[in-house]
Formats: C-alpha cells, sequence, structure tokens
C-alpha cells in the first residue's frame, strides 16, 4: 500500500509506467503456475515478443545480409538498415534486461515510500515540483519526437508513394512479401508493430532519467539543509524544548539518515538500469557513426531535404539520449561532492568534541563523489560522452574511408 508521499513521489515515473502497462509490459505480477491466468498471460507474451520483437529484426537482418551478398547495395542503405536493427535490438535488449532485473526494479519502486526522502516543506517540495515537472515533461517531448519519426517514416513517405513499397525493408523467407497477395497484410503489421517497438524503447529510455532525476533532487534537498542547519536546529530547538547541542544532533542525525538513504537508492539504482544505460553507451556509437556515414552519402543533398532533415533529426534524437544518460550521471556526482563542502561551512567548530569527530567524519566520506556506474564498466558522466563521441568520431573516419 502506497502512502500519500510516495504516490506523489510516484509521479516522477508515473508516464513510463503508464505506457508500458497500456501495452502490458510492465512487471508481471506472479500468479499460480497451477491457474489458468498464468498460462494464458504467457502464452500472449510470447506471441507478443515473437510478433513484435523477433520477427521484424530477423526480417531486417536477413534483408542486410542479402544486400550485403548481392554487393547491389550503396553505403547509405546498408547504413540504414543498420541502425535499424540496432535501434531495434537495443529496444528488445532493455526489455529483457528491465525483466530480468525486475527485483531490484520492484526495490527501486519500494525506495518511494522511504520515510527519509518525505520531504515536501516549503522549498524541498518546490525542488521535487520542478523535478517531476522536468521528468514527465521530457518524457513526453520524446514521445512526441519517436512517434513523430515513426508517422513520418511509416505512413507518410510510403502514402507519398502510394504504399507501393514496404514502410520497413524486411526478407521473411518463407514467402515473397512483396506479393500482391502479402503486400498489404506486411505493411499493416509494419505500420502496427513500429509504434509499439518505439513506445518501448522510450519509455525505459526514459526510466533512468526519471530515477535520476529524482536523486539529484534528493541531493538538492540534502544541500539546502546543510546550508540552512542553523535554522532546522532553531526550529527544532523550539518544538522540542532541547539545547543547542542536542537540537544539533536531532537534525545531523536527520541528515545523515538522509545522505545514507540517497546512497542506497543510487546503488538499486545502478543494479537495476545499470546493464541499459551501458546498452546505450556502446550501441549508441554504432548507431551515430552509421547515421553520419548515411548523411554523408546522400547524393545531391540539396534536392533531398526532407532525407536530410529526419536523418538528422534521428541522429540528434540518439546524441541527446546519451548526453541526458550522461548529464544526469555527472550531475549526482557533481552534487554528491558539494555535501563535504556545506556541511563543512555550517557553525560546527562551537560544539562539543564528539559532535565534532562525527562531523569530520561524515566530512570525510562525503569527500568521496558517488558515481553512477553502467553495469560497473564505465561512469556514467560527461567526460564518459566525450570519450563515447570520439570513439564514433573515430569508428565514422574509418568507414567514410572504406566507403
Amino acid at each position: 500500500m502506497k502512502s500519500t508521499a510516495a504516490v506523489y513521489l510516484y509521479q516522477y515515473i508515473s508516464l513510463h509506467v503508464g505506457t508500458l502497462k497500456f501495452f502490458d509490459i510492465w512487471l508481471y505480477k506472479p500468479k499460480s503456475i497451477l491457474s489458468f491466468k498464468f498460462w494464458f498471460y504467457w502464452f500472449k507474451q510470447v506471441i507478443v515478443g515473437i510478433l513484435i520483437y523477433i520477427i521484424p529484426t530477423t526480417g531486417q537482418i536477413i534483408y542486410l545480409i542479402e544486400i550485403c551478398v548481392s554487393g547491389n547495395a550503396g553505403i547509405q542503405d546498408i547504413a540504414a538498415i543498420v541502425n535499424l536493427v540496432s535501434t531495434e535490438m537495443l529496444a528488445t535488449y532493455k526489455l529483457i534486461h528491465f525483466h530480468f532485473h525486475r527485483n531490484a526494479v520492484r526495490q527501486l519502486l519500494n525506495e518511494l515510500n522511504n520515510n527519509e526522502f518525505h520531504c515536501f516543506d516549503g522549498s524541498h517540495k518546490k525542488i521535487i515540483d520542478k523535478g517531476i515537472k522536468f521528468s514527465r515533461r521530457l518524457f513526453t517531448a520524446f514521445m512526441i519526437s519517436a512517434a513523430c519519426d515513426v508517422f513520418v517514416h511509416v505512413i507518410v513517405v510510403p502514402g507519398l508513394k502510394g504504399f507501393k513499397y514496404l514502410p520497413l525493408k524486411m526478407d521473411l523467407v518463407f514467402f515473397d512479401i512483396t506479393d500482391s497477395k502479402y503486400f498489404n497484410y506486411i505493411c499493416a503489421y509494419q505500420i502496427l508493430y513500429k509504434p509499439m517497438m518505439v513506445s518501448t524503447y522510450m519509455s525505459l529510455q526514459a526510466l533512468p532519467w526519471a530515477f535520476m532525476i529524482f536523486a539529484i533532487n534528493q541531493l538538492d534537498i540534502l544541500i539546502k539543509k546543510l546550508q540552512n542547519i542553523e535554522d532546522l536546529v532553531k526550529e527544532t530547538k523550539q518544538l522540542t524544548g532541547l539545547n543547542d547541542e542536542e537540537a544539533f544532533k536531532s537534525v545531523f542525525k536527520d541528515c545523515i539518515l538522509h545522505y545514507f538513504a540517497i546512497l542506497r537508492n543510487i546503488k538499486i539504482l545502478q543494479k537495476a538500469l545499470g546493464g541499459q544505460l551501458s546498452s546505450t553507451l556502446f550501441i549508441s556509437v554504432i548507431i551515430l557513426c552509421n547515421t553520419a556515414v548515411q548523411i554523408f552519402s546522400i547524393e545531391s543533398p540539396h534536392k533531398n531535404i526532407t532525407e536530410v532533415f529526419w536523418v538528422l533529426t534521428y541522429l540528434f534524437i540518439f546524441v541527446l539520449n546519451l548526453f541526458l544518460d550522461c548529464y544526469f550521471g555527472n550531475e549526482i556526482t557533481v552534487k554528491s561532492s558539494y555535501l563535504s563542502t556545506a556541511i563543512y561551512n555550517s557553525p560546527w567548530l562551537k560544539l562539543s568534541k564528539g559532535v565534532k569527530k562525527n562531523i569530520a567524519i561524515f566530512i570525510f566520506i562525503a569527500q568521496q563523489p558517488v558515481t553512477l556506474r553502467a553495469a560497473n564498466l564505465a561512469p556514467v558522466s560527461v567526460a564518459t560522452f566525450t570519450t563515447v563521441m570520439n570513439w564514433t568520431y573515430k569508428a565514422f573516419a574509418v568507414m567514410n574511408q572504406m566507403k
């Protein structure tokens, strides 16, 4: 049962979870293995998985192999198919990883019930409200951009050509998909499966952002507490009748508990979604490199303005996806590194030797910045973003020479 405070904090991820629930790919609630519902659910999920995540990607891989073997395809066509396959494989991997780590995801959701995070007074509530709005607007903006991209590529462009060609190139081996007997069915199938695939990808891509924004906001609140610790001590004295030192101990204890709650939250976040962050880092190199090759391979760009525009939009979305992963991770490190400075600037030198010792220990601990890592492989930071973009440029230079 969620508390009122937890329901409030749930707004960080409510749109993401709502989208996954709409497509019935949210976390599965176990039922008895002997029940009809259990087997019906798994049968339905297997069918959906095959239709949405296996058949299209497999068909595109087969088509990619065929055009590479034939030697008739240009680098632009190959790059476009590789990008499509990479994106769909990334979405599939994210979904599989999400379900394999569902227990850690549930732990992450349960963190919203943590009493240390229920600080909704005055300026603290403003920080949370701002974070919730930013998280929801970010998700909405990316979903709208993804929807526009799918609409143009899957409906508008084929529609302008009278739907004489399939929106997405693939080969299903067992029958000729260009045959008039199957063409309309395959065309409808592609139009229907793609929105679910893209929605899955964007929901799982934005979910770590929401949890990272939540962690950043909690660090902001803790910094604000430490900066205003004198005012908090005065309020505590008025409410409890404690002396200066006892009131300081009480406030400082709350700050310590809040700090370790944030550390625990970030650790669970890394366990639950770190693998997804690492997949974005590595596959983005392939996608960005191929997209750059695709752009430079467009013949007569001034005559193909629409194609250039949509390829650039695709490139921009993936660069932004990668940057936001790294930016939010970097913000967690930066905010956590400021905690020691915030408590050091408080009037702790007036206190007793025992309290000073505890504060000195906290300063020492807080001087070790919190680093979110992608599957324990690389730090999620702006420095990593720069490194990945550097790798991308080098790979692009090699491919461009081989073109």
